[in-house]
């Protein structure tokens, strides 16, 4: 079991795809809704009906997505939820239908589940967000705020449902589900639980199942202050409208070029982000649109280098020292001492650039999908992961040279880890640096407050970096917007070092960091492509984006318009969507 889950999880960090289940596998794909925010009407429940849900069904495969939503006129719950819910006998009672890789067996199951949750304005929220880490072989989860209501067909119980997410131990890679049920004062039914949809290039799977469920009444601590905290959540949140409303808004845009270019069975979903608003799209699962759009998490993959690593250094530049990426990685890192390589001259700007000198193979993206890396991203706890990290050869000058490793970003995230260290004391820590100075004013919610970390005390070691964290859409739109809008300040006040962030965007023509191939750059973290005249623009301009490896591009323009999708199919594609945003707003003055 042990071989088959470092297998999975070397998968999941790399992107590969391992095998494909026969297309008479797949469910059928139901047409795209025209918005990922349209209310589902209320056309009379035939699905997950009251008398289901209290006393059983066969369930062959997941249900219609929509039979897990809100209808757009329900009335409000009659009932407040507040206690906890636990779902019995999650081992053995759900299924699970393989559409790509070979999961073990008990992927079918959910994990324990037992949560606390409060009910305030028609939202049932969980006390616990982000990543919880959970006592089961494979799965960790994430809660989100889902919804209760009353329906005229349920006598008298009100109905709720929550989104969810899987996420394997030691993987990136994330499951989105919901599960719904009925309830009273004292009583709850039957937990329905489906998962349609991923962010992974290698398993593809649906789970679904009817469990048993318990309900404990009771008062939770702090229940208003966790009300009033997702009440202000949710109000600075950037506004959304459906992609579609582009249309009307720019006329003359074609909104078909967003999203475009990507198989729309492997999108999860997609957006543009104009003039402070948040259009939308995608949320396509395999049995409908998914039913909570804006809390669907996305994986974030390398894209956590830019917005997790990279602005930490440039936050420590801002508050601590404007020259912190000069320091030498040799100084912050002891266990450099064991490596093959040479560390002596190594500094933060030659990790965070990748162009440390130590590495196997110049070729584009060899080393990060080699086998020698797969045993770092096996290596577990952090004294065998930071050796891992270590272990390549000394090759070229640092700074000569472009190879790109994740491996790096882990040491350099240590390096900053040691140094915030010494500058706040040891109970510091380099993440929730990131969470508490940018993050939380930026007005991020608690489900990005999380992340991966090593195995160490229950998997709360060190901070990964190099990847590791989960998006929703609004997460993206914010930090694009901090980045590529507002100069790295939150209202008002700088947060992010101005020079660092220029030079990730590629404002300082005396520091395009270092050079990828003729017409690429990569600088603190971000990619950039150099456009020119020959491709019919009308000058010379940089497009800065954050990638990840399954195909999840965050694509910051010139013209302040930022365009973002997540995908797991590894296709990177942004030029049509340049192209439009163009006639939005101008790329070149």
């Amino acid at each position: 079991m042990k071989t088959c889950f470092l297998l999975l999880l070397v998968c999941l960090v790399f992107g590969a795809a391992c095998s494909t289940a026969p297309e008479s596998l797949i469910a059928p794909v139901p047409a795209a809704s025209s918005s990922a925010t349209t209310p589902v009407p209320d056309t009379g429940r035939t699905r997950l009906t009251r008398d289901e849900l209290l006393n059983g069904f066969m369930a062959v495969a997941p249900v219609e997505e929509s039979a897990l939503a809100m209808p757009a006129n329900a009335a409000p719950a009659a009932h407040v939820f507040e206690g906890r819910l636990e779902l019995l006998n999650e081992k053995g009672d759900g299924q699970s239908q393989v559409l790509r890789g070979e999961p073990e067996p008990y992927e079918a199951d959910l994990p324990e589940f037992d949560f606390e949750f409060v009910q305030n304005q028609g939202y049932l929220i969980p006390v616990r967000r982000g990543l919880i880490i959970a006592d089961h072989p494979m799965w960790n989860i994430i809660l989100e705020p889902g919804r209760a209501w009353q329906e005229p067909g349920d006598g008298g119980y009100s109905r709720a449902s929550i989104p969810f997410a899987l996420t394997p131990k030691g993987g990136n890679s994330t499951f989105n589900g919901t599960l719904t049920f009925l309830f009273d004062d004292q009583s709850i039914s039957k937990v329905w639980y489906q998962v349609t949809q991923e962010t992974t290039t290698y398993t593809r799977l649906n789970l679904w199942g009817l469990l048993e469920a318990a309900y404990h009444p009771a008062t939770v601590a702090e229940a208003d202050q966790i009300g009033a905290d997702f009440t202000a959540e949710l109000a600075a949140r950037l506004p959304v409208k459906p992609i579609q409303a582009l249309a009307q808004d720019y006329p003359g845009v074609d909104v078909s070029a967003f999203g475009s270019g990507v198989s729309p069975e492997h999108m999860t979903w997609y957006g543009l982000v104009v003039n402070g608003v948040n259009y939308l799209g995608g949320c396509q699962t395999r049995y409908g649109i998914y039913p909570y759009c804006e809390a669907m998490r996305a994986t974030s993959y390398s894209t956590a280098k830019s917005a997790f690593t990279s602005v930490a250094l440039m936050r420590l530049a801002q508050k601590y020292d404007p020259k912190i990426a000069e320091l030498l990685i040799k100084d912050y890192v002891p266990e450099y001492a064991a490596s093959t390589g040479d560390w002596e001259q190594v500094t933060f700007n030659h990790a965070v650039d990748m162009s440390t000198g130590n590495y196997v193979s110049a070729g584009f993206m060899s080393d990060d999908n080699s086998e020698k890396m797969g045993e770092f991203f096996a290596a577990q706890p952090f004294s065998e992961r930071i050796e891992a990290a270590f272990d390549c050869p000394h090759v070229s000058d640092p700074g000569a040279r472009w190879v790109y490793r994740t491996s790096d970003t882990f040491i350099l995230t240590r390096a900053m880890h040691n140094y915030l260290q010494d500058k706040e004391g040891p109970e510091a820590d380099i993440f929730q640096f990131v969470v508490d100075e940018v993050y939380r004013p930026l007005g991020l919610g608690p489900g990005a407050f999380t992340t991966m970390r090593t195995a160490d005390d229950n998997w709360q070691g060190q901070a990964e970096g190099g990847y590791g964290l989960w998006w929703i859409p609004d997460d993206i739109a914010k930090i694009a917007t901090l980045l590529n809008n507002n100069g790295g300040a939150i209202r008002g006040k700088q947060i992010l070092h101005p020079d660092l962030l220029a030079a990730a965007l590629q404002k300082n023509p005396r520091d395009r960091g270092v050079k990828i191939d003729s017409q690429r750059m990569y600088n603190n973290a971000f990619w950039a492509n150099r456009y020119t005249r020959s491709q019919g623009f009308d000058c010379e301009f940089w497009v800065m984006q954050m990638l990840g490896v399954s195909g999840n591009v965050v694509a910051m323009m010139p013209n302040g318009i930022t365009y973002y999708y997540f995908s797991d199919n590894q296709e990177f594609t942004w030029e049509a969507a340049l192209r439009e945003a163009d006639k939005i707003a101008p790329l070149c003055p």
